[in-house]
Order: C-alpha cells, then structure tokens, then sequence
C-alpha cells in the first residue's frame, strides 16, 4: 500500500525494509497511521494492545467505552491489524497499571501533590512491557504512535522533539533508559498532526476525524474525585491568602493544584489562583498571579536521560543553552545553573516561571534534545 506522505531519511534508515517492530496501537488516528506507515517500510509488524483497566463494566467510571483501552479501541485495533495483515495481541496489565500508575497518582494528591500519570505509565508500564512482549515474540524494536524522534551517536541514543511544536510528546517520555531508547522507533515524529490527519483520511482510516482526547485516560470528564472514595482527601477546610487571612472555604485539597484559577468560589477585586496546599492545616493557600513567580527549583532523583549530559553546569569545559519544561505544553525557561551531583535535581531560572507544581515533572532540553527530567518537590 502507497503511503500518501513522504518518509523522513531518518525513518528509512531506522527501520529498513523487513526489520521486526512490535507496534502499541489503540485504535487511534495517530498509532493507526504509524502502523500504515510501518506497514509502507516493509517491516514486519506486529500490533499489541494494552488492556489497563477499562475494560471490565463499572470500573472507573462505568462502562462509557470512551477510554484508550475500551473494548470498542480494543476491536478497532484488530480491525486495522486485520486489514494490513499483521498479528494483534491484547496484553492484560491491570495488576501493573495498578500498582504503578493508578495508585501512585492517588496518593499524590492525598499527599498535596500533582501527579503526571503518562510519565509514569511511559516509565514503568508501557515501555518496559513492550520491550518484555518483543523479546517473548522475538521482536528487535518496539513503536508507538507518539510524536518524538530518536537520533543515534557514537555513545548514545538521543531522544528528540517532535517537529510539531504543539504536538511535541518528547516531555512525558523523559524517564526512557537507554536499553529501551535503543530499541525505540516513533514513525511519526517528523511529521505535523495536521498531517498525520490527511494521510488518515487518504488511507481510508477510520479514526482520521475523531478528535484527540484531552483526558487523563482512567479519569472520565477529567473528575477524579471517585477515585478517592473512602481515602480521605475530601475534607473541607479554610482559603487563605499568604498573610494567614481567612477569605473562605474549600471543598477537599484533592480537587485542586498550584497555579489553579477557577473553582475556588471566592470573590476578590483581582483573580486568585492557588499558591500551595497545606495538608497538615487542611489550608488552600491563593493570592494574586504575580506571587506564582519561582526561579529556583528543587526536584527528586534525576533520571539522566542523555548520559553525556553533565552532572552540573553550566562550567568552563560545558555550557549548553539548557531550558527548563515544568509541565507539559509549557514553552521552557532558560537554565542559569542546574546541579545534579547529590542525586536530586536543583536549577535556576534566568526569569521567573509560574505554577510550578510539586508532583510534577521538570525536563531539562538541550534545544530538541530531552537530557533528563525529575519529579517536582518545591519552588521559590
């Protein structure tokens, strides 16, 4: 089958004609064109789905079949393998996705926090299992349809933006090791969504209109609060500002997260967004946007993923123009210094950044380059 879009050099060389590839696929405009795409290389193609926990009625949310791993994904995906002749599998892992995503990102708020479930999904769940689903099939490399790029050196794999700026997923695949980075391939990051969109259409795909969704994919109509039933979490308690000033009451630290504006039922002469969350005095903490500014950064254990990138810097031998990505579409601050060498993460920004949220991850970027990335744990 013609493929309607020209193949980037790279992509050719990554994956010439017969290389082995297990694909994750969804159902999906974007995993549905990467297979068509790979499909167009001569690769042989293998598909898998990964079934998290949607499937089973009445379980996070009802039996809506609206999430990436709903029994109606689950049958699109086997259609499309179907009509390019290639094998599909569904993969069961609840248990893992449990354990590693779902529970963690519900004591993070339990614990004042703001979790990025796809990080840590990435990280722990949906690499590793389709790099351990490759070697059972006897698979070299493993694809999916995210917007990144990889790039090979002498010493290293490089993991890349995607050339589409407001599609670019290259933030929440920070936490990729070089063992899986090596085996990786992303058919579509050297393509614009737009499009991947077409090329959908012309291939007769029929996921090409369907919106992308804006979701976390186990929290339906993006409230989570469910998922907390019985944990705590729930408890009203007092808005004050940075003085202490009582200003009203909100309705369990749960439902919000630094840098939030609306929701918080408080009239004042300007907007107020959320500075911090108090667990032990049960307090939502707000004041006016300027006191959201930060420029020094602390995170957790930095997961190196370049290892070249230096410990410290910057310093006379090594002096990159490093930005700084605190959350996911957010356009990075330039790095004045950043110290990595105790374990933990520390940085400075040459001006201020906003709603930095413990819990969530920074990523440092060389330019396109992701060079590592750490969990959030304070801001000032």
């Amino acid at each position: 089958m013609d493929f309607p879009l020209t193949v980037p050099a790279d992509l050719r060389a990554a994956v010439p004609p017969g290389s082995s590839v297990l694909l994750g696929v969804s159902g999906g405009v974007d995993s549905s064109v990467a297979l068509a795409l790979l499909a167009h290389l001569g690769c042989d193609v293998h598909c898998v789905t990964f079934k998290n926990f949607c499937t089973a009625k009445g379980e996070f949310g009802g039996d809506d079949n609206r999430s990436c791993c709903s029994l109606d994904a689950i049958d699109d995906a086997r259609r499309l393998a179907a009509r390019f002749g290639v094998r599909h599998w569904v993969s069961g892992v609840e248990d893992l996705f449990h354990e590693q995503v779902i529970d963690p990102f519900v004591q993070s708020y339990l614990d004042g926090l703001t979790p990025n479930p796809c990080v840590n999904c990435n990280t722990t769940v949906r690499f590793p299992q389709l790099a351990q689903r490759a070697d059972e099939l006897g698979v070299d490399l493993i694809a999916t349809g995210h917007y990144a790029r990889t790039q090979r050196t002498a010493n290293e794999v490089r993991l890349l933006r995607g050339i589409d700026t407001e599609k670019d997923q290259s933030y929440f695949l920070h936490g990729l090791d070089q063992t899986l980075l090596r085996r990786c391939v992303f058919p579509l990051g050297g393509y614009e969504k737009t499009q991947i969109r077409v090329a959908a259409a012309e291939l007769g795909i029929a996921a090409a209109s369907r919106p992308d969704s804006q979701e976390i994919c186990f929290v339906p109509d993006d409230d989570r609060t469910f998922l907390f039933a019985g944990r705590g979490g729930d408890t009203p308690g007092d808005i004050m500002d940075s003085s202490g000033r009582v200003l009203g009451r909100h309705q369990g630290l749960i439902r919000y997260t630094v840098g939030q504006r609306r929701g918080l039922g408080i009239a004042a002469p300007e907007p107020l967004y959320v500075l911090a969350l108090r667990l032990g005095e049960n307090a939502l903490i707000v004041g006016p946007r300027s006191e959201l500014d930060v420029t020094h950064i602390v995170c957790d254990a930095f997961l190196r993923t370049s290892p070249s990138f230096p410990e410290r810097g910057p310093d006379d031998t090594a002096n990159p123009e490093i930005e700084a990505q605190i959350r996911y579409r957010h356009r990075g601050v330039p790095v004045t210094r950043w110290d990595s060498r105790d374990g933990r993460l520390e940085i400075d920004l040459t001006g201020p950044a906003q709603a930095v949220a413990p819990g969530q991850f920074l990523v440092l970027y060389d330019g396109e380059r992701v060079v590592g990335g750490a969990r959030i744990v304070s801001a000032n």
